[in-house]
């Protein structure tokens, strides 16, 4: 079992990266995801977590490793997963060597895409959702035909809490003290591979593709 983590800022392009990574056969796990899975399920989970993600705070770690643990313990050995979202803070990091340690995984690689406060709000803030497919838009670089309404399905466009100036702003300060010392610790492990995240993402891809040869 091989484990590849993407860090970076929200809105750093790390899903976007990761979609090609998936093309090379990584099980792309997105932490988001999996709990924007519960909310929609409406379980216990999820309305906590969405009181949370709401505000630009982050889920506890005891909660985000259970959610990886019963992942990886399920997984074939063979698999090759990319982690985007996790870890993010030093325990969860310490707690997924121990995961991997326990399955004879390796964490190969860390790719870091670095991105400026003021890029991430621009492109965050921007962003408009489809209440009905979850059709991504954004207003200056993928805006909808007609302006507040899906392509696809002609539903309205709504811009997620978590999109607003204010939490974006939240989330930026949460991740600089809680998620930014785990370069320093990938650091100390010859991990990490830095990525300029401003350029276009074809040219953030193809840097990451060379990153990992």
């Amino acid at each position: 079992m091989i484990a590849i983590v993407l860090l970076g800022p929200p809105g750093a392009g790390k899903g976007t990266v990761a979609e090609v990574l998936a093309e090379k056969g990584y099980t792309h796990v997105s932490t988001g995801q999996l709990l924007r899975e519960q909310i929609q399920q409406g379980t216990q989970l999820g309305l906590e977590a969405k009181k949370l993600m709401d505000q630009g705070a982050f889920v506890p770690d005891d909660v985000v490793v259970g959610m990886i643990r019963s992942l990886l313990e399920e997984a074939n050995p063979e698999q090759k997963f990319l982690f985007d979202g996790f870890p993010r803070t030093l325990s969860q990091a310490e707690k997924l060597d121990e995961l991997l340690e326990s399955l004879n995984g390796t964490l190969g690689e860390v790719i870091l895409l670095e991105c400026p406060d003021h890029v991430v709000v621009e492109r965050l803030s921007g962003r408009r959702t489809c209440e009905k497919c979850g059709t991504i838009y954004h207003t200056k670089y993928n805006p909808p035909k007609t302006e507040g309404i899906c392509n696809l399905d002609g539903a309205p466009l709504l811009q997620r809490p978590d999109d607003k100036e204010e939490t974006i702003k939240n989330r930026l300060e949460v991740y600089e003290t809680q998620t930014a010392p785990l370069v320093s610790y990938y650091q100390s492990h010859g991990l990490i591979h830095s990525i300029d995240a401003t350029q276009p993402i074809q040219n953030v891809r193809k840097a990451v593709l060379e990153k990992l040869g």
